[in-house]
């Protein structure tokens, strides 16, 4: 289950490629926007402050996160809905915004020509997809899953699933030929071990935490942190370095 307060406790480093994504095409004009998997608010934070006389819509499967998102942007219409099925009904639009969204969706690619289709014309698809798998953090929840491989068997079909950046590329290019693609490396200063632990725990370690009681949760947890201390090194100020990389995809109908 989504746990909407442990998400939203690194905001600042959860928005930022929000905010990023949102400049590269703030001097665009969109009158109905559609936030895809919008979780609490926060990436539908920026779409409200470039696009003030704008419709947004938010639309994200949980009803824990829709609820935190209503509190921050009441005036904003979020809706509970499952993006692996088909969103036509909710009419068209001139931006589709997916924000750290499309790795959970099995159907990636069905869900890109879906909202090309929902697009009016030179309406914009963008989307910030987490390459964490290309990450060191990732070897370290791999190394972990061997304690408790017993209850991670098939866990495949619960967790995140991530394509290459030459692969979401090839999604867009059947939609369409005009395409902006771009990756970042968010450097984030943590303070310790554990602070890196509680920022995967908001979203990679879902899957994980979700098959485990809650002394399980904690063995597993420890052998993380543990797999962490041994990857990341401390910086001579006493910061530890987590770089996160992003994949950044912007094509126009």
């Amino acid at each position: 289950m989504w746990n909407a307060e442990i998400y939203n406790r690194y905001g600042k480093e959860r928005i930022q490629p929000s905010i990023d994504l949102v400049t590269r095409i703030r001097e665009m004009k969109f009158q109905r926007i559609l936030d895809a998997g919008c979780g609490t608010g926060m990436s539908t934070i920026p779409l409200v402050l470039a696009w003030k006389n704008a419709e947004i819509i938010g639309i994200d499967l949980s009803k824990e996160m829709l609820e935190k998102a209503k509190e921050i942007l009441p005036a904003v219409s979020f809706i509970q809905r499952d993006c692996s099925k088909s969103l036509l009904d909710m009419g068209t639009f001139d931006l589709i915004f997916s924000n750290a969204f499309l790795q959970w969706l099995p159907n990636q690619e069905e869900f890109i020509a879906s909202a090309f289709s929902m697009l009016n014309e030179k309406g914009i698809f963008a989307a910030q997809i987490p390459l964490f798998e290309e990450m060191p953090a990732n070897q370290c929840v791999i190394k972990a899953e061997e304690i408790f491989a017993d209850k991670f068997k098939g866990i495949e079909k619960d967790k995140y699933v991530l394509h290459s950046a030459s692969e979401y590329y090839d999604m867009v290019a059947k939609c369409t030929d005009k395409i902006e693609m771009w990756i970042t490396g968010y450097c984030h200063e943590m303070d310790n071990y554990g602070k890196i632990l509680e920022f995967l725990r908001g979203a990679a370690l879902r899957p994980y935490i979700d098959r485990l009681d809650e002394e399980e949760q904690k063995l597993f947890m420890d052998e993380v942190l543990k797999n962490l201390e041994a990857e990341y090194h401390y910086q001579e100020n006493g910061k530890i370095l987590f770089t996160f990389k992003r994949l950044f995809l912007v094509g126009q109908k």
